[in-house]
């Protein structure tokens, strides 16, 4: 499951826990995970370990990792370059689970948001350090997911549910969502595993809860994993409404 459970997830425990139950996930990318407190809070909930990776210094920028499976390494990549630049708006990590003789390494991410080419920009250079990592396990089965804030090149956008002042801002450039992002991961040689369980449908739709009119939510496979994935969906319980302004997504995985 990737998930991104707004602004830290404060007040809402209850709800974003019962979620990640429902789905059955045992292997959740998290992003806004602001509180230190509150995220151990819900892997406590969840009888489930976990990692944090905190950005050093973007107090808003961190990204977790829930596991019932084993953390086996877990690494985070939000350093800072020699002349004190963030490398990356957010933090980004990488780990390997293991559970009954498999591994798997997973890479959470969540990139610089906003939806200008300036932003969309700025993602592809973040992008770039994405799949340096991602190299790290070149030849090995892994997984990418998180929030890329950027659309698919096939995603149907519901413009009529886009917020009013997003709205604007894509209408002074032509009415044109960013994709650039996407169309990166797919030409790199990962697959979308939503658009992989979905091909020649309308493919879901995970922000906003309230409103949903796109995704921006993914978990990327490499090629060799593809005959794993069992199914893909944006998770879309009741209580997810209530929970975050994202839905989840949520792929299984069989060994």
């Amino acid at each position: 499951m990737t998930y991104n459970i707004l602004e830290g997830g404060e007040g809402r425990v209850d709800p974003l826990a019962e979620t990640v139950r429902l789905a059955g996930a045992d292997v959740v990318v998290v992003q806004e995970a602001w509180d230190r407190e509150l995220f151990q809070r819900l892997a406590d909930r969840l009888h489930m370990d976990c990692f944090l990776a905190e950005h050093p210094t973007n107090a808003q920028g961190h990204c977790g990792l829930l596991s019932r499976w084993r953390i086996r390494e877990a690494v985070n990549h939000a350093g800072v370059r020699s002349g004190g630049e963030a490398r990356l708006s957010r933090a980004v990590f990488h780990a390997v689970v293991e559970s009954g003789g498999v591994t798997l390494p997973v890479i959470g991410v969540h990139l610089h948001a906003g939806e200008l080419w300036e932003n969309e920009e700025r993602r592809l250079e973040e992008l770039e350090e994405v799949l340096e990592i991602g190299g790290i396990f070149s030849g090995m089965p892994h997984v990418i997911a998180g929030d890329f804030n950027s659309s698919h090149p096939q995603q149907v956008i519901d413009e009529s549910k886009v917020r009013p002042a997003t709205r604007e801002r894509v209408g002074r450039q032509g009415n044109e969502f960013p994709r650039k992002v996407v169309r990166a991961m797919l030409e790199a040689g990962y697959v979308d595993a939503h658009a992989l369980h979905h091909a020649g449908k309308e493919l879901g739709r995970s922000f906003t809860t309230a409103h949903p009119a796109m995704r921006v939510d993914y978990i990327f496979v490499s090629p060799d994993l593809c005959p794993q994935v069992r199914s893909c969906d944006v998770f879309t319980p009741s209580i997810g409404r209530y929970a975050s302004d994202h839905y989840p997504v949520v792929a299984e995985l069989a060994f």
